[in-house]
């Protein structure tokens, strides 16, 4: 009789997608007696869905031996496709592909149905990531063109994702972003299943950004939440969102909040998404160096690393704070050698590798970059803010201040019109470095004020110091002592704030070679051979 209870509430769980009620009903009934297929394929989904890879593959696994027993090729063929999808999102790919060599097996000898569409999926989707996008796009359209004439709305729909990505990332991204779209309309609607309605979903939202548009990223993303409102116990893929809301949130400046998310995505998640649980270490470390915890960014990006997830270019740009340029130039180039025809993918690395390049004074490099970013005719908002913005600080770097100001001015306002405020503190920041070139020490006090109180308020401690230095160098009346030149002065009173010789770099536009050269300069004329004895001289003389 209990046994007889538990099956009848893990139905109705079931079907009222309660999934934590289906897993914990279904399972007491599997262990009392063997549950038939359907009830098992339930049970399964409700595992997925809690968070349980294993439990989900194992009951598929008894699936597919009863498919297979029962001489149901088509059905033993749909149940090593779930089971490879499963595997695929955890991120065990051999034995993924090896539950896909089994659906196609056993299609072989069976006419065209459904089946062969949802194949077609899987394949579609190791051909993207494999970087056959043609491949992918062609496999696309096959599940598309069989899901309509089966008349399966999940086959159509997947098949319409996967074509709409595949285009964007061949270039094509109006073609792309329509049949995004179009199934994101079907997924709205609630004409897929709950499980492909959360592939979609959340597949959707990082292909907007990889476009690096991130106003259809924060819609998708509210949708996703409100569906998952419906899906009680989806704990897996509450982690997912919580990810997509954690990148969202830190793009507009909500630091603490989106650090939360992102560490409560990781322990929801469970790793049953491993590219999402990489994703959502991959914004704790971002978060964690940009308030200057350099220790915790790189655990952080260590734990991303090991899901797969390509940390470039915050651990770049990591490696550069940390004082080690030569790294941070290698890890850029190995990435944008992986990329080298996929400007959307490029356009993420191009800002990291400028700014490094400018503060290591290879312009040759940093113009190169800003170059091939305003070659990016129809690129996302984002990405023309980034392009303006890299162009305005080359500019500057190579003696252009009144060039540098009017990109420099326009990012500013495009970062301001996309709600990023950290961006946009950066192009005040700069917009100040220019004025001052030309001798405009008021507005470039005024632009430093109004960056300060940003990084103040976000807590983007690294920032908060650079900006200090520059405000305590602006407005330079009296005599400077023992022959030191303005430009020293400003070395010297950004090493008096504890800045390392690549952070004074980077503050004021020079290379690491040319800050070493004038500290050396600095400690020959005021009789010191130590920073710290350098930053008492700066006390005692009111430098700092």
């Amino acid at each position: 009789m209990a046994m007889v209870d538990d099956l009848t509430r893990g139905r109705a769980a079931y079907r009222g997608q309660v999934w934590d009620e289906a897993y914990a009903f279904l399972g007491r009934a599997d262990q009392s007696a063997a549950l038939d297929p359907d009830d098992l394929e339930a049970l399964a989904e409700s595992a997925h869905f809690t968070g349980r890879t294993d439990r989900c593959v194992e009951a598929r696994s008894r699936i597919y031996t009863d498919r297979l027993r029962n001489g149901d090729n088509r059905g033993a063929a749909m149940c090593a496709f779930r089971v490879h999808i499963v595997l695929m999102l955890h991120g065990d790919l051999s034995p993924a592909m090896g539950w896909l060599a089994r659906a196609q097996r056993q299609l072989q000898q069976e006419p065209e149905c459904a089946v062969h569409g949802y194949v077609c999926v899987a394949e579609a989707e190791a051909n993207f990531y494999g970087g056959n996008l043609a491949g992918s796009l062609d496999l696309a359209r096959s599940a598309t063109r069989i899901g309509t004439h089966f008349t399966d709305p999940d086959l159509v729909n997947l098949g319409l994702h996967q074509a709409g990505r595949a285009l964007v990332a061949l270039g094509d991204v109006s073609g792309g972003t329509a049949l995004l779209d179009e199934a994101m309309v079907a997924v709205v609607a609630r004409e897929v299943s709950a499980y492909n309605c959360a592939w979609i979903y959340c597949s959707s939202i990082n292909v907007c950004d990889y476009m690096s548009d991130f106003g259809r990223a924060s819609a998708w993303t509210s949708a996703f939440e409100k569906w998952l409102c419906t899906q009680p116990g989806a704990t897996a893929m509450t982690g997912s969102c919580r990810m997509h809301r954690s990148r969202i949130m830190r793009l507009h400046g909500a630091w603490t909040d989106a650090e939360r998310e992102a560490r409560q995505a990781c322990a929801e998640q469970n790793s049953t998404i491993a590219v999402d649980a990489g994703q959502a270490w991959y914004q704790v470390g971002e978060i964690r160096r940009l308030v200057g915890d350099l220790p915790a960014a790189e655990e952080a990006f260590g734990h991303a690393g090991s899901y797969g997830w390509d940390v470039q270019p915050g651990l770049a740009l990591l490696r550069a704070a940390q004082g080690r340029p030569d790294a941070a130039d290698a890890g850029l180039a190995r990435a944008l050698a992986e990329h080298p025809s996929d400007r959307l993918a490029r356009a993420k690395l191009l800002p990291a590798q400028a700014e490094i390049a400018t503060a290591a004074g290879n312009l040759e490099l940093a113009r190169a970059a800003a170059d091939e970013l305003a070659a990016m005719v129809g690129a996302p908002l984002a990405v023309r803010a980034a392009a303006v913005q890299v162009s305005g600080a080359v500019r500057l770097a190579e003696g252009d201040p009144a060039g540098a100001l009017p990109c420099l001015r326009s990012s500013a306002q495009i970062w301001a019109d996309l709600d990023m405020p950290y961006e946009a503190a950066r192009s005040h920041q700069l917009i100040g470095l220019a004025c001052r070139a030309i001798g405009d020490e008021d507005t470039a006090r005024l632009e430093w004020d109004t960056c300060r109180a940003v990084f103040s308020r976000l807590g983007a401690v690294p920032d908060l110091k650079h900006t200090d230095a520059l405000l305590g160098c602006a407005h330079q009346t009296t005599p400077l002592p023992d022959g030191l030149s303005a430009r020293e002065v400003e070395v010297l009173r950004l090493v008096a704030a504890g800045l390392t010789n690549q952070e004074v770099a980077t503050s004021l536009s020079l290379s690491k070679k040319t800050v070493a050269r004038h500290l050396s300069n600095i400690f020959g004329k005021i009789g010191v051979t130590t920073r710290a004895a350098a930053t008492a001289y700066s006390c005692h003389h009111g430098l700092d």
